[in-house]
């Protein structure tokens, strides 16, 4: 597997949208490792009844089901489904529904290859004009280094922490950032958010907030604003949805090339040894 993307799985952490927390946690999210299991012929996933609490979710029109699928699991179905934009896999068996990660005997991470195969591709590059048309991006970095678009939460502590993996790179002129400001993770998210991209200067300001980043309490370091603007209200509800449109369940959500020239996108922190190869990998083609 090339080293100039992230395999599946790789992100090592992400703080997760509040509204994917309130529609799944009612439902007793479980992260469940499933052993070795004697070979079987599974039940089309079709022919399965869907979970009630699923059923009950998708009636209300609160989850959308988007594909269902077999797994390698006999009497295990699996559905791809879309919260809010947010595309999660969940799985069902005899009237059960499981939320949380499904991990082979092999210690595979089966969600992301199912989530692949099984959930429609957003169109990114429609996303990202979006976003660049919107004007409310903070670019750090040459025009022509490797780019990531990097959508970060101001009360986000593992955007500090890719924030400041990024920095060197982007001074070294290895890396270009585009920095997309959203704010939902906490009650301050979305004043810090309207604090640095009302500041005169917004890519100091974004500095102050993770070079001031409150670790321990997990709040950013830059004051809120008083009052959120309504042209910046605007700015942040057009990022959020787009967050939501490539499927960003929660912070960082990274935009980024694979080696073929196409966008993909991960959600958490990246290993900083893949971030150092990709910025070394060359210029942007």
């Amino acid at each position: 597997m090339s080293t100039l993307f992230l395999p599946p799985g790789a992100a090592r952490g992400a703080r997760l949208s509040p509204a994917l927390r309130r529609a799944l946690a009612g439902l007793a999210a479980l992260a469940i490792a499933l052993p070795a299991c004697a070979a079987a012929a599974a039940p089309r996933a079709s022919s399965l009844p869907l979970p009630p609490a699923l059923q009950a979710l998708a009636r209300s029109g609160k989850v959308k089901i988007l594909s269902r699928f077999p797994t390698a699991v006999a009497g295990l179905a699996g559905y791809v489904v879309r919260y809010e934009g947010s595309t999660e896999v969940v799985y069902g068996e005899r009237g059960y529904l499981f939320v949380g990660e499904l991990i082979s005997p092999k210690s595979a991470d089966l969600n992301s290859r199912y989530r692949a195969r099984y959930a429609p591709t957003p169109d990114y590059g429609a996303v990202i004009r979006r976003l660049d048309r919107g004007g409310h991006l903070i670019t750090e970095g040459p025009a022509d280094a490797p780019t990531i678009y990097a959508i970060i939460d101001p009360n986000c502590s593992f955007c500090y922490r890719f924030y400041h993996m990024a920095e060197p790179l982007i001074g070294a002129g290895r890396l270009q950032v585009r920095w997309v400001l959203v704010g939902f993770l906490e009650s301050t998210s979305r004043a810090r958010a309207a604090a640095i991209l009302t500041a005169a200067h917004p890519r100091l300001a974004l500095r102050l907030d993770e070079d001031r980043f409150d670790v321990a309490h997990e709040h950013g370091g830059i004051a809120p604003a008083r009052t959120i603007p309504p042209r910046i209200a605007a700015v942040l509800k057009a990022h959020l949805d787009a967050m939501s449109d490539i499927g960003g369940s929660g912070t960082p959500t990274l935009m980024f090339h694979k080696p073929n020239g196409q966008w993909s996108v991960e959600v958490g922190l990246p290993p900083e040894r893949w971030l150092m190869a990709y910025a070394h990998a060359g210029r942007r083609r």
